[in-house]
């Protein structure tokens, strides 16, 4: 699992250093086609909203950065508090298992070899479980190392990112500093701004994405700790149940140790008793019914203590075989796991390529519209010399100009209502298309102030023309008394308009001319008809160039409306695009962070409460596993000291027997109270049985059947075993009235009644 995840970081840290590469050479490449374009003359409206809209950005950027600190303040705290219950469950757990090892001693020294053997092997299993949690413990923990390996290298590279980005800028300051060039610098400032508000937005984007993902912790922290609340109270009901369980225990230990005391006195006497018939006849009835009964008691001995190893080693192969179905289970769902992060490791560098694909279409496209833009540039310029041109018309033609004035500012209206409209709608647009509609209003309004300037002009020149006009009309017709200097200022007169030709179409005006009376003393009428005449053609040409200039304007309008159409698709297209990068960037960032992220400390304990809800209920399935033990065991002990007590008694009364066979009345009557005393005895365990039968721990449901079934064999067992005893008095009592009616009598002295009541003491 190391050698593949280390391989999966190294093909992740490649494909990070290609797209890094990639992204580079792009943005050189589009810096390089940015120095190429010319600078329009609007840069100071452009750097006032470019201050406008970083000073906007700084303080939203200031509010994220001021509720990202508040929540970062409550993740420590958070974190804090998550160490702290971590260190008490931790810390309980050891108390715990301290107990439980303590609670192990206890029934190591009082359980017997073959509970012993039981609990050796839950120990074994139970020291191999913590010696693999253990080696699981250190895996875990030599990775989190190898992640913090990996995430110091991940900074040391951001920081030699931030130091070349650093050398870059300084270069790019040097360049400026070299060349005087003030466009250039213009171009520069126009890359940082955009390369800000390119960071800016992705900050943006970042604190609203960590803002998510704080939230989605911080609901799993109170999950986590509500967890961990209902842990502790489990944890606090285990131990009161444990507590009352081995004070039972203990008390029903003194009980038991008293029964067995009274157990083995019964059954000495009765083996003392057995030994003394035997020894009289031993071909006998009663001596056989004595052997069959000491021979059943000997099987029903052996068989409580046989089953219950055979029990534990049941349970146990039982869990043998759960606990490997839930490792096999844990496996399948290890492998599933790695396939899915495999799957979407794919998913998200195919995601990436396309991403790549579509800004090398995007290259292309901006390329081809940079084209066009240059382009288009001649026709601007021609159209501003039409629009010279027609600047100087008449006041015929004015009236069709202001109309066409009316149109183009109800146009400009009409587009910033829909920027309007547009600027609502859409929270954010985009670069390129702020900057061409702000261009294409700026140019609207320079075209109106030149048209204003041109009318004023046309106006002026009317104005001469009128005046000129009037004098003419008003002089006589002179004979030219000097042809000479009439000559010399008809050579005089083309010099000025040929000068002014080459500059603009019509003369200079009057208040750029001095005053000449004797330019039109001597001309003829037929020269005014002659400069009549032309100025009409002039005034026809003029109308046709106004006429062309007229539709050359409606199809210019045309092609802003189509333009604008064609803005708004893009913007739109460019929005739709703008939000499935979004998203896949949000899918990239969980995926990113669900990778880098899986072994926070949320993972961590929930990891931990889950390890520890198996260990506690694994140990709870132990505790009454061992539980049923303890019991079988103790009722085993329980019984075989109640028959050497038994054994022990009878060995006794066959002692004292031996010692007065002479006497046969004495050893009838100490016979007789001991039948009474133990009848009494019998009776009175049986009520200490049933009491503890009904009154013992409150078993769970599932071993409560099985509780009845042992305890009915057990009683049933009793009953076989008082049976085969009445028998055997019955014999007793035979023998003693076949001895009486043959004539033998029993004499009753002191010694074998003080011998009885000792035993009965």
């Amino acid at each position: 699992m190391m050698k593949e995840d280390a391989k999966e970081l190294h093909s992740i840290r490649q494909q990070n250093y290609l797209l890094q590469s990639k992204l580079r050479s792009a943005e050189e490449e589009s810096q390089k086609k940015r120095l190429a374009q010319v600078t329009d003359s609007t840069t100071e409206e452009k750097f006032q909203q470019i201050d406008k809209e970083i000073k906007e950005q700084e303080m939203l950027i200031k509010g994220y950065q001021q509720e990202n600190e508040k929540l970062y303040l409550q993740l420590k705290g958070q974190q804090a508090k998550g160490k702290a219950n971590e260190e008490a469950m931790f810390n309980e757990n050891q108390r715990l298992l301290t107990e439980l090892a303590s609670a192990r001693e206890q029934l190591n020294k009082t359980s017997r070899p073959v509970g012993n053997v039981c609990l050796m092997d839950h120990t074994q299993r139970i020291t191999d479980l913590l010696a693999q949690i253990n080696t699981f413990q250190r895996n875990e923990a030599k990775l989190s190392d190898h992640i913090r390996t990996l995430k110091q290298e991940k900074q040391a590279l951001e920081v030699d990112l931030q130091l070349m980005k650093k050398e870059r800028d300084l270069a790019k300051a040097q360049v400026t500093s070299t060349s005087g060039d003030k466009t250039f610098e213009m171009r520069l400032l126009e890359d940082k701004h955009k390369e800000e508000v390119s960071a800016l937005r992705k900050k943006l984007q970042w604190f609203a994405e960590n803002q998510e993902l704080l939230d989605k912790d911080a609901g799993r922290l109170k999950a986590a700790t509500a967890e961990i609340h209902r842990l502790k109270e489990q944890v606090e009901q285990l131990k009161v149940e444990v507590g009352k369980r081995s004070n039972e225990q203990q008390r029903k230990g003194k009980d038991k140790s008293v029964d067995t005391k009274r157990m083995r006195d019964l059954e000495r006497q009765v083996r003392e008793l057995e030994q003394i018939l035997r020894h009289r006849n031993p071909n006998s009835l009663p001596a056989l019914i004595y052997a069959a009964a000491s021979a059943g008691s000997q099987e029903n001995a052996g068989a409580p203590t046989a089953s219950p190893p055979g029990r534990v080693t049941a349970l146990l192969e039982r869990r043998i075989q759960r606990l490997e179905a839930e490792l096999e289970s844990h496996d399948e769902e290890a492998k599933h796991s790695l396939r899915a992060m495999e799957q979407q490791f794919h998913r998200i560098k195919l995601r990436y390529e396309q991403r790549i694909s579509e800004l090398e279409l995007e290259l292309q496209q901006k390329q081809q519209v940079d084209v066009t833009t240059a382009e288009t540039e001649p026709r601007v310029s021609r159209v501003q010399s039409l629009e010279e041109e027609l600047q100087l018309l008449k006041e015929t033609y004015q009236q069709k100009e202001k109309g066409l004035c009316d149109q183009i500012e109800a146009l400009q209206q009409q587009l910033k209502h829909k920027v309007c409209t547009g600027g609502a709608a859409i929270t954010i647009p985009g670069r390129h298309q702020r900057q061409a509609e702000a261009a294409f209003g700026v140019r609207i309004e320079r075209l109106n102030q030149e048209l204003t300037a041109k009318t004023r002009t046309i106006q002026e020149l009317s104005r001469t023309v009128a005046r000129l006009q009037k004098e003419r009309t008003s002089v006589p017709p002179v004979p030219s008394p000097r042809p000479e200097t009439r000559s010399a200022e008809t050579r005089r007169q083309p010099c000025p308009t040929k000068t002014c030709g080459g500059e603009e179409t019509f003369p200079a005006a009057q208040y750029e001319k001095t005053y000449q009376p004797t330019v039109f003393a001597g001309s003829h009428i037929s020269e005014v008809l002659q400069e009549n005449e032309t100025l009409r053609q002039r005034l026809e040409l003029l109308q046709v160039q106004n006429e062309q200039e007229r539709e050359a304007l409606k199809a210019e309008a045309a092609r802003a409306k189509e333009e604008l159409h064609r803005l708004k698709e893009h913007s739109a297209e460019q929005i739709s695009s703008m939000k499935e990068e979004q998203l896949r960037v949000l899918d990239h960032l969980r995926a990113t962070y669900a990778l880098e992220h899986s072994s926070s400390k949320v993972a961590e304990l929930t990891n931990e409460l889950n390890t520890q809800k198996i260990m506690v209920k694994h140990l709870q399935e132990q505790l009454t596993e061992l539980q049923g033990a303890k019991d079988a065991l103790a009722i085993s002990r329980t019984r075989e000291d109640a028959l050497q007590k038994q054994l022990t008694k009878l060995l006794m009364e066959l002692k004292e027997a031996k010692e007065a066979q002479s006497s046969e009345v004495k050893l009838l009557c100490s016979l007789e109270r001991k039948l009474l005393n133990m009848e009494f005895r019998h009776q009175h365990r049986e009520k200490e049985l049933q009491q503890v039968i009904s009154g013992s721990w409150q078993t769970p449901e599932a071993n409560q059947q099985s509780e009845v079934e042992r305890w009915r064999r057990l009683a049933q067992d009793k009953s076989k075993e008082l049976e085969a005893f009445r028998l055997e008095l019955d014999s007793i009592l035979d023998i003693l009235r076949h001895l009486q009616k043959q004539g033998v009598v029993f004499p009753a002295p002191d010694h074998q009644m003080t011998s009885a009541a000792f035993c009965d003491s």
